[in-house]
């Protein structure tokens, strides 16, 4: 029997989903009401989520924990976006006659064109969105995890190995939102 804890990254995948929109959404809140700006907003959350990674990861380094791999049925049961959905909408009218015809089709021509090209960019741009940010939280909560719990065997029962692990791992992998947040405010 294995002196180590086993946790799904399932289960630590969901919770994440579930966490850092809400500490987001928190924070820009209540930076609306502070009248905060977008870089202290975003400095303000990046430094509550990592002080909530360093504590789950001390925690876990602490506690002996050990993560199994079950992603991959995750990414299998859900579908993140539908094709083919239908829009209902109805064209105004422009006129009466042949040229009231004509002005009509045009008009249906060019108003479907603009809008089918809106639906390509925008699909582009959600899709890229989308498997960007699965594959960052894939490497994150489960390659990255599994690299940072490896050092359970060290840090079982150590709280001081534990601290500096966490510290170091937190550091290593949030600088470079840090570093992100930094630059486009220096840039823009």
């Amino acid at each position: 029997m294995s002196n180590y804890k086993i946790i799904d990254s399932r289960n630590i995948f969901i919770i994440t989903l579930i966490v850092i929109p809400l500490t987001i959404l928190s924070v820009w809140i209540l930076g609306l009401v502070l009248d905060n700006s977008i870089f202290k907003n975003s400095l303000i959350s990046t430094t509550i989520l990592s002080l909530a990674f360093f504590l789950f990861i001390s925690i876990g380094l602490y506690k002996g924990i050990k993560i199994k791999d079950n992603l991959g049925e995750l990414e299998q049961e859900n579908i993140f976006f539908q094709k083919n959905i239908a829009i209902d909408s109805d064209i105004p009218d422009v006129g009466e006659g042949i040229i009231g015809v004509i002005f009509s089709i045009l008009l249906w021509l060019i108003v479907s064109i603009i809008a089918s090209y809106l639906f390509w960019a925008f699909e582009t741009i959600l899709w890229i969105t989308i498997l960007n940010f699965i594959g960052i939280l894939y490497w994150i909560f489960f390659r990255a995890l599994r690299l940072v719990f490896k050092k359970s065997s060290v840090c079982k029962n150590n709280f001081s190995k534990s601290i500096l692990y966490a510290f170091s791992f937190t550091i290593l992998y949030n600088f470079w939102i840090y570093a992100i947040i930094f630059m486009t405010h220096h840039v823009f």
